[in-house]
């Protein structure tokens, strides 16, 4: 069993194939708070455990098809940054009007660039709040832009670092100059020792067993 991983596990669940049910969730729950800990430090002990049982809640909804397209590891890492914003919306500051608005409340604005922003069922039913009979859609918990933005590059970098950790120590090293630190391919070769062909060749190796993989 040693050799069995995290992505494995979740393939497996996902197919429903047999697989060890305890194992999956200690090797998720250690890959979700790594996740946690570095983008929700504020979160309090049981934050980080509600973003847990979400991002598997998000997983499962992915079902068997996700994995055409995506890595079982893939599928659960976007289902924990899914859940952090679930998480956080949820547990908004009072001011952020995730409650039922008094009868006298002003009209909520759109910004400009939501203006003709089309969202589909599951978003229009989380960002709708109140009490049965009078309900209304809050404005206010729709994905702000700037943030998605700034959580998507957040999603980028793990999973580049991820990538990073599998390829040769001087393909890494070229790769971040070159895709993180905007070095010159030239530079990055110099750096690693290598000529710009055979760095050229060595990273083409390694993004084609990459992309097998993924």
């Amino acid at each position: 069993m040693s050799g069995v991983t995290l992505n494995i596990l979740i393939e497996s669940a996902l197919l429903q194939r047999p697989y060890h049910q305890q194992r999956l969730g200690l090797q998720a729950a250690r890959y979700c708070r790594s996740i946690t800990n570095r983008f929700c430090a504020d979160f309090p002990e049981d934050r980080h455990e509600e973003v847990l049982g979400q991002a598997f809640a998000e997983l499962m909804s992915a079902g068997s098809d996700a994995l055409a397209i995506r890595s079982g590891l893939s599928i659960f890492r976007r289902a924990v940054f899914a859940a952090i914003r679930i998480v956080r919306a949820d547990y908004a500051l009072p001011g952020r009007r995730t409650r039922q608005m008094p009868a006298d409340a002003p009209v909520q604005k759109v910004a400009a660039e939501d203006i003709g922003r089309i969202v589909d069922r599951q978003v229009v039913e989380r960002c709708t709040v109140g009490e049965p009979g009078d309900r209304h859609l809050d404005l206010d918990l729709l994905e702000n832009h700037a943030a998605a933005d700034a959580i998507k590059q957040c999603e980028d970098r793990v999973e580049v670092e991820w990538a990073l950790r599998r390829a040769p120590p001087s393909v890494a090293r070229a790769l971040r100059l070159i895709y993180l630190d905007d070095a010159p391919v030239s530079i990055a070769a110099d750096t690693v020792g290598l000529s710009r062909f055979a760095l050229h060749r060595q990273m083409a190796t390694f993004t084609a067993l990459w992309r097998s993989a993924a």
